[in-house]
């Protein structure tokens, strides 16, 4: 009776993970491509949305997004100073600071969202945003310069993400190189 109940509770847990990651990961492709979704898609997503699923998953990690293989845009993103001919990146030495960089990923992430929508229609970002990352940038700058010897007048700091190469170019032969594509930069003046 207890190898029975082992092995059904072990289908039934391994068949919640393949149906969660099954679905969250056709949800992440049609979002992200742009797809319509059909009544299967539709169908599908209320059965994992099931509030014995969500408890069952919380409860037991299997919500964690195994899914969708492959860099998340939203962990792909660098601070990095530039000064005196020299480049540097922040680091932390606390828990809550690496939290805290977490967060300012995200917050570039969604500006990106906000100005470079799936529709086309770039919306208008307001001077109170615009001044809120720019200060937000100065404070990671003036963070991670604390202590340096700075022989200039200023630091270049600007957040980048990586734009990878498509899997069908590196099939074809292309080499595996990246670009840092800036999302925001700021001067930051060295008081002296």
């Amino acid at each position: 009776m207890k190898k029975v109940f082992l092995l059904f509770f072990l289908f039934l847990h391994v068949g919640i993970l393949i149906i969660n990651n099954s679905v969250m990961t056709r949800e992440t492709y049609v979002d992200f491509f742009d797809k319509k979704s059909n009544y299967f898609d539709f169908l599908c997503g209320k059965i994992i949305r099931n509030s014995f699923f969500q408890i069952y998953g919380k409860y037991s990690g299997l919500e964690t997004g195994y899914g969708f293989f492959g860099f998340n845009v939203r962990s792909t993103g660098f601070v990095i100073n530039e000064y005196c001919g020299k480049t540097s990146n922040p680091e932390f030495n606390s828990l809550e600071a690496e939290n805290r960089y977490g967060s300012l990923r995200s917050l570039y992430i969604d500006y990106l969202k906000y100005q470079f929508p799936k529709n086309g229609k770039a919306n208008q970002v307001d001077g109170i945003l615009e001044d809120y990352l720019d200060l937000v940038l100065k404070n990671v700058s003036a963070f991670s310069m604390r202590g340096k010897a700075v022989d200039c007048d200023s630091v270049l700091t600007g957040y980048y993400i990586l734009e990878l190469p498509k899997l069908v170019d590196l099939k074809n032969g292309a080499k595996l190189n990246y670009e840092l594509l800036p999302v925001k930069k700021f001067v930051y003046a060295i008081g002296k």
